[in-house]
């Protein structure tokens, strides 16, 4: 998976929940249009951001923001499939051509949280349900396109 599904994901979920306590003041769900990673490979520690954004037309966007100042945008396309072992597996490629390093069984998908099993290696990534923010979609400035170079993918 992409490496900006990291680290400041998981400080981002702790605001979220500290902020949405109680009926009144919380984030309203509805204005979620993505996903932030909150939980991976059995909570091993996030060293950056990840949002993940599926639309309804099947192109994904993955913002990341690993080891880079600002966020590097990955998009392409996405495949959620019904399986009878797995139930719904998700795969995608990038616009470059390039496959996802795995496909995932969806283990749940609701506005509130999306937890997929990579079928690779069985590696878990939970991700929260968020409103992107503006400054993550318009703030774009690590590099646009997947390089191997950028270390381990989260898709």
């Amino acid at each position: 998976m992409k490496i900006g599904l990291s680290l400041f994901a998981v400080a981002a979920a702790a605001l979220l929940v500290v902020g949405c306590g109680g009926d009144k003041g919380g984030e309203d769900e509805a204005n979620y249009d993505g996903w932030m990673l909150t939980r991976w490979k059995d909570g091993t520690a996030l060293t950056g951001t990840v949002y993940l954004q599926l639309g309804e037309d099947g192109t994904f966007t993955l913002y990341q923001s690993i080891g880079t100042f600002g966020y590097a945008r990955f998009t392409g396309t996405y495949a959620l499939v019904g399986d009878p072992a797995t139930g719904q597996v998700l795969s995608g490629t990038y616009a470059d051509g390039t496959p996802w390093d795995s496909s995932y069984a969806v283990e749940k998908m609701t506005k509130r949280e999306l937890r997929l099993r990579a079928l690779k290696d069985g590696v878990v990534s939970v991700y929260s349900g968020v409103a992107i923010p503006a400054a993550v979609k318009d703030g774009v400035t690590a590099g646009r396109l997947r390089s191997a170079a950028q270390g381990e993918s989260f898709l």
